[in-house]
């Protein structure tokens, strides 16, 4: 828990990094035994699939920033610099696909390494809580895009404590629903808050509820 146990560096094509990738995942984590239409499937490989996939084509590649794949007692994580569209949480019902490297994306899809523009998020939150009964993937897209999938009941409790929102963030988000052109001097007039305040309160809101604020049009996107 306090060092690297196994640590693999990948400087390869993305055909063979797919593969190796693949390996690393499935040498430190469990598989589980599951039917799809009576045959035996991996949901390991499946959301393994998906998070490898994202990694190797949806990267900013003109970033030095390497990207990650790290697993944990609890979790699998990714990290993955990109060209944000949105800041925040992807929801399974709030998301529209966007290829950032649309050539990648085709051949993958070409390959067999993937499936259509935004099956990734989809099969996350179809599979993940097969492989972790009451878990649900975390796709965080910021400059870094981060994924983060609990593999134990551990990581569930962990992740439902982290994303409950408070009260006051709570009363926020009622606001922004009411009113999706919500300013921070209207919250900070209501709620008697600092700008500073305001602005932590929304990052978190857009982080745990996959809300994002349009800058351009001056309003939120639920």
């Amino acid at each position: 828990m306090d060092r690297y146990d196994d640590r693999l560096i990948v400087k390869t094509n993305l055909i063979e990094s797919y593969e190796i990738l693949m390996e690393f995942i499935a040498k430190h984590t469990s598989d589980k035994f599951y039917l799809v239409d009576n045959v035996r499937t991996s949901v390991r490989d499946l959301i393994s699939r998906e998070v490898v996939s994202n990694i190797l084509v949806h990267r900013d590649f003109s970033s030095a920033f390497p990207a990650k794949v790290i697993i944990e007692k609890d979790w699998i994580r990714t990290e993955n610099w990109c060209r944000p569209r949105r800041q925040g949480n992807i929801l399974e019902t709030e998301f529209t696909p966007y290829p950032k490297n649309p050539i990648l994306a085709r051949f993958f899809v070409a390959v067999g390494l993937a499936d259509t523009i935004g099956s990734g998020v989809r099969n996350l939150y179809k599979y993940t809580p097969i492989y972790t009964p009451g878990g649900k993937p975390e796709l965080i897209e910021n400059d870094v895009f981060r994924i983060n999938i609990p593999i134990t009941e551990t990581a569930v409790h962990e992740y439902a404590e982290e994303n409950e929102l408070t009260e006051r963030e709570t009363t926020i988000l009622k606001m922004i629903k009411a009113n999706n052109k919500l300013t921070v001097e209207e919250v900070m007039a209501v709620l008697d808050i600092s700008r500073a305040t305001v602005f932590r309160d929304y990052a978190k809101i857009r982080k745990k509820c996959g809300v994002s604020y349009d800058k351009k049009a001056g309003e939120w996107k639920l």
